[in-house]
């Protein structure tokens, strides 16, 4: 069987049978209105062109008899306009002579006169020939010359606006209406079973398909159905996924829109749009109505931005009185997903508008194992592939993260021209999504791959010798993004807060590359500029935020505000030029007792660091298992958890991990060696 037959579809009942792109190109509608402009400035041109060219002379009456008496008059057209007044045409000599070009001195001419007596004689008496029109053909002939041209660029303009009107979404009596698009349920063809890593989330959201299917059995209890639920998380976690799972769950009619498309340039659209949104959901309750960033709209007023009378105020009052106004609307049930809930207004997240929030939180290990079961099925992996390292080294990797290591996963091995996706692929994979891909191609000196050598060693023999340190996965000197090599770290499991010695133990790790510099080459270099930036944050959250030095538990600072969170936030805490110090002499001593610990360490040890360093100048990556084997070592015994470190943590530990977003860089990569021009 042909390679051609074997990677054929199933189900298809075909074989080598070319794919057949049906898809018509389209041209831009650019590309369009250019043409129908071209058309009509054309048309202008010509219609011009010819009016000039044939333009009569006008003359008046005193003039028109005063050719009559010269007999320069050669033809005249007479049209009746009423009783006594006439319309005349025809031709007439010129006074200028072109030689022996006869037609050339005869020029059109037109004027308008009072009939009389004397006036007739004269006509008669002219020489000149002579026809009386009753019929209307001089309008025709005006309409045809003058009024039709522009009838006809007045219509192409409006079927070019009428047009582009409604492929923007309904002609001109279309902007208030809704873009909700309904999508039955069976279009969507997504369960909970696709839905992975959100067990929580899918219990909760799971009451309001429950109520959709069964709504008398909480009827008979008193219960209410919920009227909204805000899904939270950040982006790629799934909202958008889980909102298509309760609609196909539900077998409602599920109408989805963006809070991003209320609002358009005209005012008052907005409003107007969810009014007629909510009142086709009425009509096909029980429904579903999902906003997805409904941050676009939802942004609180009190913010600073806008006026009084701005557009997306006047767009998220519409949607509070639709969601808890004067009127019922039981039935019609409304999702929304942002990844910014904070600048979220207060009246839309109160009780009765959204009257739960679902969180959708970053998967822990287990979760990334399923999301992981969930999309290697639709590639082709080895059956010795161990998703579990992958799941283990990756923390902070969002769902949509995931996917995309797959998919990279799954073009590497086609790139090298394998048939199934091995342990190889998947971790070149992770490493490229995380860090960027291997630049092999960056020519390096002998000098600076010996200080990469022993810099990644240094971090490395630092992690193996403090049981409070993560472990170690591997370690390479490959460049890799803006980086010249790296120590992976692997983490056990999921941690949500750190002790004070794991802390130390994480500061000494990432001074690793710099001792190990000054211990070897006598000299540092600029290589660590990302292991300081990290260890300097960690020790001042030590300091400020954790209470973990003779400051005490103290907050000091609003060292966690953010900048652009919110122009209305609390004022930044005051505080003394002397607690200001105090607080740079406490971060001093942690960082020279973290530096002083990874000097005594690779002292100890410089017979390891001189023999791992070589190899990695040898090897250029080195795994765990070939790092323990060349040094010789044991794996260490298992230190006793601390007793922070619980499965289930406590609040204030829960709190700690919020405040620190517990560092998942520091867990996943310690002590990189920067390229000195980063």
């Amino acid at each position: 069987m042909s390679e051609s037959e074997k990677k054929s579809p199933k189900g298809t009942g075909k074989k080598n049978e070319p794919v057949k792109n049906t898809a018509r190109k389209m041209p831009p509608r650019s590309s369009k209105a250019g043409i129908v402009w071209l058309i009509i400035m054309i048309l202008l041109g010509v219609m011009l062109m010819f009016r000039s060219s044939d333009q009569p002379e006008v003359l008046t009456q005193s003039a028109f008899e005063s050719k009559l008496r010269d007999k320069t008059i050669l033809t005249m057209k007479l049209l009746q306009d009423s009783n006594d007044v006439f319309q005349i045409e025809g031709e007439m000599k010129t006074s200028a002579k072109t030689g022996n070009d006869k037609s050339s001195a005869h020029i059109n001419y037109s004027t308008r006169i009072v009939m009389s007596d004397e006036l007739d004689t004269l006509m008669r008496n002219s020489g000149a020939s002579l026809t009386v029109e009753n019929d209307n053909s001089g309008f025709w002939n005006f309409f045809f010359a003058s009024i039709l041209p522009v009838l006809l660029i007045i219509g192409i303009i409006y079927f070019v606006s009428m047009r582009q009107m409604k492929m923007n979404g309904g002609g001109a009596m279309e902007f208030g209406k809704s873009k909700a698009r309904m999508i039955p349920p069976d279009e969507l063809n997504v369960h909970f079973s696709d839905v992975a890593g959100a067990d929580e989330a899918k219990e909760e959201i799971g009451e309001i398909v429950e109520f959709l299917k069964d709504p008398l059995r909480f009827q008979l209890l008193g219960g209410k159905i919920p009227k909204g639920c805000l899904l939270v998380g950040d982006p790629g976690t799934g909202k958008t996924l889980m909102a298509k799972a309760v609609a196909c769950e539900a077998g409602v009619p599920f109408f989805s829109i963006s809070g991003s498309d209320f609002v358009e340039m005209f005012v008052g659209v907005g409003a107007s749009r969810v009014r007629d949104m909510f009142d086709q959901a009425r009509k096909n309750m029980p429904c579903l109505i999902f906003i997805d960033e409904i941050d676009a709209v939802g942004r609180s007023r009190f913010s600073g931005w806008g006026g009084g009378h701005d557009e997306r105020e006047q767009t998220l009052n519409a949607m509070l009185v639709e969601m808890d106004g004067l009127e019922s609307r039981n039935g019609v049930i409304v999702l929304a997903a942002t990844n910014r809930p904070d600048v979220l207004d207060p009246a839309l997240l109160r009780p009765g508008r959204f009257d739960r929030q679902v969180v959708m939180d970053l998967p822990d290990i287990r979760g990334r194992r399923q999301i992981l079961d969930v999309h290697v099925k639709k590639i082709k992996v080895d059956a010795n592939v161990d998703l579990d390292v992958i799941a283990k080294t990756t923390p902070g990797f969002s769902g949509a993260e995931l996917a995309n290591l797959c998919n990279e996963a799954a073009l590497l091995a086609a790139r090298r021209n394998k048939e199934e996706i091995s342990q190889t692929e998947l971790e070149d994979a992770r490493d490229k999504v995380s860090y960027g891909a291997e630049r092999r191609s960056r020519r390096m000196s002998d000098r600076e791959r010996r200080l990469t050598a022993y810099h990644e060693a240094g971090h490395t023999l630092i992690a193996l010798h403090n049981e409070y340190c993560t472990p170690v996965h591997k370690v390479t000197i490959i460049p890799r993004g803006q980086s010249l090599g790296a120590t992976f770290l692997m983490p056990e499991e999921d941690t949500y807060t750190k002790s004070k010695l794991e802390l130390q133990a994480t500061m000494a790790m990432s001074l690793g590359g710099r001792a190990a510099e000054e211990i070897i080459f006598g000299d540092i270099t600029t290589g660590a500029v990302a292991d300081i930036q990290q260890l300097t944050g960690i020790a001042r959250r030590m300091v400020c935020i954790f209470g973990m030095t003779k400051l005490g538990p103290v907050k000091l600072g609003d060292y966690t505000n953010h900048l652009h969170m919110r122009i209305d936030g609390p004022p930044p805490e005051s505080m003394s030029n002397e607690t200001a110090r105090e607080i740079d002499l406490e971060v001093r001593a942690l960082i020279d007792a973290a530096y002083e610990e990874a000097k005594t360490c690779l002292t100890t040890h410089k017979d390891q660091l001189e023999k791992l360093a070589e190899a990695l100048l040898e090897k250029e990556t080195l795994s765990v298992a070939e790092v323990k084997e060349l040094l010789g070592m044991t794996p260490p015994p298992s230190s006793p958890e601390p007793e922070c470190n619980s499965e289930t943590p406590t609040n204030d530990a829960v709190q700690i991990a919020n405040v620190d977003n517990p560092t998942a860089d520091i867990e996943l990569k310690i002590g990189t060696q920067d390229d000195a021009n980063a």
